[in-house]
């Protein structure tokens, strides 16, 4: 068991430097951030409520594997959560939209996070026990760490390893921001699963 010390890294050198530990390259990131962007903006009034939001999420965990698996990054799907891992490194990537990246609160999910985020997640031993302890004593229990690549409607990215309770992010351990936001219309990220059950099993079949 291990113990976190919070923290946030916005200067562009620290951040390259901090990627650079998790063999991840800022770019790269970014690149799959805009994968998710531009999939939200093809959602057009005729779609359901939530379309931006799933295309987003959708396009997101496509991105992330697209741009990022190869080296020691392979394609991960686990507990009805998907995106990408690092067995050298013990750490996991997945993407979520939020409702706002690189600012000073900590961001929120778009959408509720299911059983199965949070079984991954394996942050703060205190909070699941229902204690609330300052952030200062969050303790790290897990053999992976689980950060995600978390996108805004603005495009602002941070990938950052936050704590899952309750189907929200209660806070993050460590943020890295990537890129601040910019004008980019009023994508609606209501929702960023492809369904109301995140820790539905999907099965394919050949016919």
């Amino acid at each position: 068991m291990e113990s976190i010390n919070p923290i946030t890294i916005s200067e562009v050198g620290a951040v390259d430097r901090r990627l650079t530990q998790l063999q991840l390259e800022r770019e790269k990131l970014v690149a799959a951030g805009h994968h998710a962007l531009a999939a939200a903006s093809s959602a057009s009034p005729l779609h359901p409520a939530n379309a931006a939001g799933m295309f987003g999420y959708m396009d997101g965990v496509k991105g992330l594997r697209a741009e990022n698996l190869g080296g020691n990054w392979e394609f991960f799907r686990e507990e009805g959560v998907e995106g990408i891992s690092n067995d050298q490194l013990k750490v996991r990537v997945l993407f979520a939209n939020v409702n706002q990246a690189c600012g000073k609160p900590h961001p929120k999910a778009r959408s509720r996070k299911g059983a199965g985020s949070e079984r991954v997640a394996c942050g703060d031993m205190f909070e699941a026990a229902g204690l609330d302890l300052p952030v200062s004593v969050v303790k790290f229990h897990g053999d992976y760490k689980t950060y995600y690549l978390m996108v805004d409607q603005s495009g602002a990215m941070e990938l950052s390893l936050p704590v899952v309770k309750n189907g929200q992010f209660l806070r993050c351990i460590e943020r890295i921001f990537l890129i601040e936001g910019g004008n980019l219309g009023e994508a609606e990220f209501s929702i960023d699963e492809p369904s109301s059950n995140p820790d539905l099993d999907v099965v394919i079949s050949r016919k």
